[in-house]
C-alpha cells in the first residue's frame, strides 16, 4: 500500500474489497465455477493473482532444510489447470508484489533481513510455465512499495531510510539498474507510479513546495528512464495538496485529482482537479466536500438532514465551515466523456487498554489503544474533459473494521452504468448507479459456499477475498471449513475460488 498517507488520501481494506462494475438493472449475480484445493492446517496459505484473460495464478511457499519454494498452479479461464510449477528461493526471499503484462507474470522479491539489499524479478511466461530469473543489484537499502513492468523494463519504487522516496529502473535488455533522476532528495511521498500505452510513464511524488505547503510533483519519463518533464501543482492559498491520482489523455495531456486540506493539516476537506500539458501550464478546480449533493447520503435521513441544515445557517451567516475528512483516494478512470475518481472514507477506532492495573487512577488517566479503522463510505464523483464537477454519489460501508488501510472499493465503469459492490460477512453487497441517480438501491448476495458457518458464536477467521479477473469477470476466493456437525466429509480446510459475474 505505498506509504503511511491515511489521513487524506484513498486506498484499501483486507478481506473485504470493494467495485465499481456495469451492471443492469435486472441482473444478477452468477457465481458459475467453483475450484477446489484441500489444505490441512499445518500447509501454507495460498493466494490467488489474476493473469487477466490468461487465467489465473495459485501461488503459496513451500520449504525444505535447505531451500525455499514459491508453489505455483496455473488455471484458465474456466478452472483447468494448465500446468504445475515452482519456484526456487534464494533463502528468505519472499514476494513483495506482482504484476501481468501481456502473456507474462512478474513477480518481485526482496530479502526479508536485508542481508542483501538485491531484488529478484521471476517473468514467468503464462503459456507454458518457463522461468526467466533476473538479478536487480541495489545499493540502496529499502523495502519494495510499488512495482510497475513495461516492455522495457521493470520499476521498483519505495523509501530510502523510510521517508525519502526512491524509484530503480532495470532494464530487461542491458540488464542494468539505475535511480531515477529527478526525484525529491528529501522526505516525500511516492504517492503513483504510471506507465502509459507507449511505455513511457509518470511519478507522482507528495513533498513540501518552498513555501512549506505540501504539493503533488509529476515527473514524466522516456520509456528508458530518462526524465522529460519535472514540474509542481501549484496549491490554493493556505491549503495543501494531500494526495492524488494521474492519468494521461488523448492529447499527451495530463489529469491529476485528488484530496486537499489546510496547510498545515493531514485532514481533507475537499477534491481538486488539474490538467497539465507538455510546457506545464495548468488549469485547477476546488470542490469542498460541502459542495456535494451526495456526499452524506451514506447517513441516515434525519442526521443527513441536520448537516445540510448546519452547513446552508452558516453559509448565509458567512462563517467558515469545518469540515474535515480522512480519505482515501483509490482510482481515476476515464468513462465516455468524463473522468470518475473513486475513495473512501474512514476513522480510526480506540479503546481502553483493560491490561493496565489501573488502582486509584482516574478515567482521566487511562491509556487507550489502536483498535483498527471504520471505513464509513464510498464516494465516486465524475468531472468533465475540462475539470468541472458534473455530479457525486456514495455507498455506504457497514461493518468493516481493519488495521490495515487497503482498497475496498474498486471501479470497473461501462456503458452509462456503474455498480459498487464489496465482499463481507460472506455476502457480497452491491449498488446500481447511472450517474447521481441510483438504479438499484444496497442489495445482498451470499456468497456461494459448501458449507455456511456454524452460528456457534466462533469467529470465522478464513479471510475471503474479492478481485478483479478479465471483462467484467471476479475471482471470490479464501478458505472454508465443513461445520462440526457435517457427516459428509472430513473436517479438512477447502481453499476456494469462485467464479463471479453479473448478467
Amino acid at each position: 500500500m505505498g506509504r503511511n498517507v491515511f489521513f487524506m488520501s484513498i486506498r484499501l481494506l483486507s478481506g473485504s474489497v470493494f467495485f465499481i462494475l456495469s451492471y443492469a438493472a435486472s441482473g444478477q449475480l452468477q457465481q458459475s465455477k467453483r475450484y477446489e484445493i484441500p489444505v490441512s492446517d499445518k500447509e501454507t496459505e495460498y493466494h490467488v493473482a489474476s493473469a487477466k484473460t490468461n487465467g489465473a495464478l495459485i501461488y503459496r511457499y513451500s520449504s525444505t532444510k535447505r531451500n525455499d519454494f514459491l508453489d505455483l498452479i496455473h488455471l484458465d479461464t474456466t478452472f483447468n489447470e494448465l500446468w504445475k510449477n515452482q519456484l526456487e528461493l534464494e533463502k528468505k526471499f519472499i514476494l513483495a508484489h506482482q504484476r501481468t503484462l501481456g502473456d507474462r507474470q512478474y513477480m518481485l522479491f526482496y530479502h526479508r533481513e536485508f542481508t542483501t539489499l538485491n531484488f529478484y524479478i521471476y517473468s514467468i511466461r503464462l503459456k507454458d510455465g518457463a522461468l526467466t530469473k533476473y538479478l536487480i543489484e541495489n545499493y540502496i537499502p529499502f523495502v519494495p512499495t510499488h512495482l510497475e513492468v513495461t516492455s522495457k523494463g521493470a520499476l521498483i519504487g519505495g523509501y530510502y531510510i523510510g521517508h525519502v522516496p526512491v524509484v530503480l529502473y532495470f532494464s530487461f535488455t542491458t540488464l542494468k539498474t539505475n535511480v531515477l533522476p529527478g526525484l525529491v532528495n528529501e522526505t516525500g511521498e511516492l504517492i503513483q507510479i504510471r506507465v502509459s500505452a507507449d511505455d513511457s510513464f509518470q511519478v507522482l511524488i507528495g513533498a513540501k513546495n518552498f513555501m512549506k505547503q505540501k504539493t503533488i510533483w509529476i515527473k514524466r519519463y522516456n520509456p528508458d528512464g530518462t526524465l522529460k518533464q519535472n514540474t509542481s501543482i501549484q496549491p490554493p492559498e493556505n491549503s495543501s495538496l494531500l494526495f492524488g491520482k494521474v492519468i494521461e489523455t488523448e492529447n499527451d495531456n495530463l489529469v491529476i485529482a485528488g484530496t486537499y486540506g489546510n496547510r498545515t493539516s493531514e485532514y481533507s476537506k475537499g477534491l481538486f482537479i488539474v490538467t497539465t500539458n507538455n510546457q506545464g501550464d495548468q488549469v485547477q478546480y476546488l470542490y469542498p466536500f460541502t459542495d456535494l449533493e451526495n456526499f452524506f447520503s451514506y447517513m441516515k435521513a434525519s442526521r443527513q438532514k441536520r448537516i445540510k441544515e448546519k452547513i446552508e445557517r452558516r453559509k448565509i451567516k458567512g462563517k467558515k465551515i469545518r469540515l474535515q475528512y480522512r480519505i482515501l483516494v483509490h482510482e481515476l478512470v476515464p468513462q465516455n466523456n468524463q473522468y470518475l475518481l473513486l475513495g473512501e472514507a474512514f476513522y480510526p477506532v480506540y479503546k481502553r487498554d483493560d491490561r493496565y492495573n489501573y488502582g486509584l487512577a482516574t478515567s482521566l488517566a487511562i491509556p487507550y489503544i489502536f483498535d483498527g479503522y471504520r471505513y464509513t463510505h464510498a464516494i465516486v464523483i465524475s468531472f468533465n474533459q475540462q475539470g468541472k464537477l458534473q455530479w457525486d454519489n456514495s455507498f455506504e460501508i457497514n461493518d468493516v473494521k481493519t488495521f490495515t488501510l487497503e482498497q475496498f472499493v474498486k471501479m470497473d465503469a461501462q456503458s452509462d452504468k456503474i455498480a459498487l459492490l464489496y465482499l463481507f460477512d460472506n455476502r457480497i453487497r452491491t449498488k446500481i448507479l447511472q450517474g447521481s441517480k441510483i438504479l438499484e438501491g444496497k442489495n445482498y448476495n451470499p456468497l456461494k459456499l459448501d458449507y455456511q458457518p456454524e452460528d456457534s458464536g466462533e469467529e470465522d477467521t478464513d479471510i475471503r477475498k474479492l478481485d478483479y479477473w478479465y471483462d467484467g469477470t471476479f475471482l471470490a476466493y479464501g478458505v472454508e471449513r465443513p461445520p462440526s456437525r457435517s457427516m459428509s466429509r472430513s473436517r479438512q480446510r477447502i481453499f476456494f475460488i469462485n467464479k463471479v459475474t453479473y448478467r
